[in-house]
């Protein structure tokens, strides 16, 4: 579930077209299994990207600390009414093949849009507008961001790029309910990502990444960003379960899914333990008609702890 941001290319111009440069690669190849569930895979940025990342300037679009603790603190988004249902139901289509996946992805997404689009014009956003959906069966992809390795979903400034063959795998593999709720939660997360990107919450946390002095506060900035990307996509999950069940069945392969997503021993810590990933999905999750809001998902007012 990586993600770029416009900053994060600028800071790596020039570079991109050297080897490992501009690639997001997978943290590990499967860490595990629990009956027929593979364990998800975790993204992290290549090794080269961090390193850009620390050597950028941080005197990019105009920021200073306090303004950009502002807006990822303290933004309009936090405001905001319950995130209504969008009462799309699921597409009962196989995800077999690509051309399904198409289907069930597209119709993720419209529903995604629905749901969010009252909720960024409440937030005062840049733009209400949706990100561009890309599903694919490249193994590569040139974006705004540089050329990325599509092992798994990735967002780039108003851009997802979505692997159709991960679900597909998943779907002959594992098991179709899986691949359902993995492709499900995949949508969410990296529609939470485009959230942050309308808002400018997105680019602040990218300065306040770079303008920070030691790889471990990098690391928790990252966290806290990623964290609340699936803090916001459970919260639509959840606002629209009458509607698109997630129960039974359903719901014990997404819970296992979230709690069993983030860091892999060996790799920089980026998206959080296994434990705290859980917590922020289920905190967006279960949050009630009144209280289904972006508020919930404020990791930037946690403690480290929670981010951890």
């Amino acid at each position: 579930m990586v993600n770029l941001s416009r900053t994060t290319r600028l800071g790596m111009a020039g570079v991109a077209v050297l080897a490992g440069l501009a690639v997001v690669a997978p943290t590990a190849a499967q860490a595990g299994s629990t009956g027929n569930r593979p364990l998800p895979v975790t993204e992290k940025a290549a090794e080269s990207e961090h390193a850009h990342v620390d050597a950028a300037p941080v005197a990019l679009a105009g920021y200073t600390g306090p303004s950009a603790l502002k807006i990822v603190r303290y933004n309009k988004l936090y405001k905001t009414k319950p995130i209504p249902a969008s009462r799309c139901k699921e597409v009962n289509v196989s995800m077999r093949t690509t051309a399904g996946v198409q289907q069930y992805v597209n119709q993720l997404y419209k529903c995604m849009y629905a749901a969010w689009k009252p909720i960024l014009a409440q937030a005062g956003a840049k733009s209400t507008a949706g990100p561009k959906l890309h599903v694919t069966t490249a193994q590569r992809a040139n974006t705004p961001c540089g050329v990325i390795s599509l092992t798994r979903a990735f967002y780039c400034e108003n851009n997802i790029y979505f692997p159709a063959q991960v679900v597909v795998n998943f779907w002959k593999t594992a098991s179709p309910t899986y691949a359902r709720v993995y492709a499900t939660n995949t949508m969410a997360h990296e529609y939470g990502h485009h959230i942050q990107e309308a808002t400018g919450i997105m680019d602040a946390s990218w300065w306040r990444q770079r303008a920070m002095k030691t790889n471990t506060q990098k690391l928790e900035e990252s966290r806290r960003r990623e964290l609340q990307a699936s803090c916001l996509g459970s919260a639509y999950i959840g606002a629209n379960r009458r509607f698109y069940p997630m129960t039974g069945a359903l719901y014990n392969e997404w819970r296992w899914l979230v709690t069993h997503s983030g860091d892999v021993k060996g790799y920089p810590r980026d998206h959080g333990s296994f434990a705290n990933h859980g917590w922020w999905s289920e905190h967006g999750f279960f949050a009630t008609s009144s209280t289904t809001t972006a508020a919930r998902c404020n990791t930037y007012e946690s403690a480290p702890s929670r981010v951890s």
